[in-house]
């Protein structure tokens, strides 16, 4: 376990919200979705009889890592906070069982150099740089710790334009494009091999939201700050959950052989030079 630099994280990422996200990530449409875009992204990279480790940084509460791990691959743990850990580690050993101690799980710090007990194959980071300061900085620690050849996937929100009172509860630093996120990459001694949108079907709802908010704000004023709980992208609904998939299924069937030209998401694979 390597040492954090100066700083709670709470500048980053809100501690609290952990609690919510376990029911939230285990059957929300955007979770889900998510989760299969990656499966099938990587198995279409690496196939899991081919990958050697992979580490998830920033996996909160390991719902991604261990859904992974339930599909072939060995992935770790590691975030910066250890309640998030603690939660990820019960609930692998829920679902995993005793493959669950096979698992690593590490309180890493990306700010600084990382300092990991093993290196990796491969190295994943969903919608974690854009709560950072300096994403640069951050991709070429987790270079470091890459075997030579090693990969990276990264997701991100898509489109500066789409900014939402979502983005200030989770306390983004921007949203990117595909060519914004391919740029960081490179110049963190990166080669992008893979990058697309996806959620494209939820690219113009959110566009029409923000149109609404902004016409709204304009004729009361700045909206107060809401709570994560009181935000549309967090309502979790049978209904809707199962709506939103029905929508998105396409996409899944589409995306391991195309790229899509928007979304509010970005996906990207970069092997390390």
């Amino acid at each position: 376990m390597n040492s954090t630099a100066e700083g709670s994280g709470h500048e980053y990422f809100d501690e609290s919200e952990f609690a919510e996200r376990e029911t939230l990530e285990h059957s929300h449409y955007w979770h889900l979705h998510r989760r299969q875009v990656l499966l099938r992204e990587l198995a279409a990279f690496m196939p899991a009889s081919k990958c050697g480790p992979l580490l998830e940084i920033g996996c909160g509460i390991g719902t991604v890592t261990t859904f992974l791990n339930e599909n072939g691959y060995s992935v770790d743990y590691a975030d910066y906070f250890s309640a998030a850990l603690v939660i990820a580690k019960r609930r692998a050993q829920q679902r995993l069982g005793r493959s669950a101690d096979e698992r690593i799980f590490t309180r890493v710090d990306l700010t600084a150099p990382l300092g990991l007990e093993r290196r990796y194959s491969g190295i994943l980071l969903l919608d974690v740089i854009e709560h950072l300061p300096d994403d640069a900085r951050v991709l070429m620690h987790v270079g470091a710790a890459l075997d030579t050849g090693g990969f990276v996937i990264v997701s991100v929100p898509a489109f500066q334009s789409l900014w939402s009172p979502w983005d200030d509860v989770e306390k983004h630093k921007r949203r990117y494009t595909r060519q914004s996120l391919a740029r960081v990459l490179e110049g963190a001694g990166f080669e992008v091999l893979r990058k697309t949108y996806f959620f494209a079907p939820l690219f113009f709802a959110a566009l029409g939201m923000k149109v609404l908010r902004t016409l709204r704000q304009a004729g009361l004023g700045a909206a107060p700050v809401a709570s994560m709980g009181e935000l549309t992208e967090a309502k979790n609904v049978d209904a809707l959950n199962r709506l939103m998939l029905g929508l998105l299924s396409p996409e899944r069937r589409w995306l391991p052989t195309h790229s899509l030209p928007l979304g509010t998401s970005v996906l990207a694979i970069a092997r390390k030079r």
